[in-house]
């Protein structure tokens, strides 16, 4: 599983040391390891070039998770409406471990804005996915990542247990999560809760954006049109519309 995630959009095609380099493991495992996941077609190897990449069993068992997972597809008009009302790049993410990953996305039409892909993943700690999704989880699943630490990945970061506890008490009164600036200098975030048929939180959308233009001033604005739409997808879970 680590040798398919060491694959991303910066490293899209990586060869047999650089594998190895990245993971730690010995070329000599690396390859046995590489040659089954070629034979199941989860990477692909070009021989001319000596690299490898993602194979397209990756694809079909994303759409496997895609099509038992109604909320994924369910998101879209929500992201899309948020995008259109922000321009702002709109997202939909669920908490994995300590880290959220994003399943979808509606891009701003701006062009500048903030990148933000389809299976990406960010520590929950500094997102405002993660707190808006940790406001409304149990506490355990809050101290077991305080637990593992909550390291700085800007000076904005918080980095203290008791500042979090806080912060997370600040994002259940108001409704939503922000980031200003805490998992990347110059992007900022806004996310609301998304709660399933039996009120259990699911994930969160939000948007992201320059920091020049997702800050102080505007998180409040941002926050009201966010919390519209993710209010009117939890309706639609509380409905049995769909099902997750």
């Amino acid at each position: 599983m680590a040798m398919l995630e060491v694959f991303n959009s910066q490293n899209e095609e990586l060869t047999l040391a650089q594998i190895s380099r990245a993971l730690s493991v010995p070329k000599a495992s690396c390859l046995r390891h590489l040659k089954a996941l070629v034979q199941t077609g989860y990477v692909i190897h070009d021989p001319d070039r000596k690299v490898y990449a993602q194979g397209p069993a990756v694809l079909a068992l994303a759409q496997r998770f895609i099509s038992q997972h109604a909320s994924v597809l369910s998101c879209r008009p929500y992201l899309s409406r948020i995008a259109d009302s922000t321009g702002e790049t709109a997202h939909f993410g669920v908490l994995l471990g300590r880290e959220v990953i994003y399943l979808d996305i509606a891009e701003s039409p701006r062009r500048v804005r903030a990148v933000v892909g389809r299976g990406d993943r960010s520590p929950a700690h500094v997102t405002a996915s993660g707190k808006a999704i940790l406001a409304y989880s149990a506490s355990e699943t809050i101290d077991a990542i305080l637990r593992s630490g909550i390291e700085a990945l800007t000076e904005h970061s918080i980095t203290s247990p008791s500042a979090f506890w806080k912060e997370i008490a600040i994002t259940r009164k108001r409704g939503f999560g922000t980031n200003l600036a805490e998992w990347m200098d110059q992007v900022g975030a806004v996310s609301a809760p998304v709660f399933s048929e039996s009120g259990s939180v699911i994930g969160a959308i939000g948007v992201a954006g320059p920091i020049t233009r997702v800050n102080e001033s505007s998180v409040d604005e941002i926050g009201r049109i966010v919390c519209e739409q993710a209010n009117e997808f939890s309706r639609r879970s509380a409905t049995g519309q769909f099902r997750a």
